[in-house]
């Protein structure tokens, strides 16, 4: 099963999002990727992500395009608003899914502010994609 994180930047939501699935079952074709990437994970994306044991500081942001010829069995879109806030060009997918979280560094200035909402955010990605794991992957692979 190929599973696709998208976003604007891909260094931090979607990273923590791939990380996350990834880390549930190994099995899974996982990647994420960025429309508009940066040069690298964002420093409190990878030590919220360290601090429950799971690494992505050796990970770099991919742009979208590498993977633009793959046919996706999920697209899951991150980020602020909506899926269509981020303009997607033609994804090649199955099922396409929107997560909608907050981008803690435009909301906050304090690092230690935008740790706490990073730290939010990761839970509640956790919870989003424990749901879709176990009521919609493991339903799908047993069908």
């Amino acid at each position: 099963m190929k599973i696709l994180f998208l976003s604007r930047r891909n260094s931090c939501r979607s990273q923590i999002a791939e990380a996350l699935l990834r880390n549930m079952d190994k099995s899974l074709e996982i990647y994420s990727a960025g429309l508009d990437t940066v040069e690298e994970i964002d420093p409190i994306a990878i030590e919220v992500m360290a601090e429950i044991g799971i690494h992505i500081a050796l990970k770099k942001p991919e742009k979208f395009d590498r993977y633009a010829g793959i046919e996706f069995d999920f697209l899951i879109t991150v980020g602020d608003g909506t899926a269509e806030d981020l303009k997607l060009p033609a994804v090649k997918a199955k099922r396409k899914m929107h997560l909608g979280f907050e981008n803690p560094f435009v909301l906050y200035k304090d690092p230690e502010d935008i740790k706490a909402s990073c730290r939010e955010i990761r839970d509640e990605i956790q919870t989003e994609l424990s749901y879709f794991y176990h009521r919609i992957l493991v339903k799908e692979r047993s069908a």
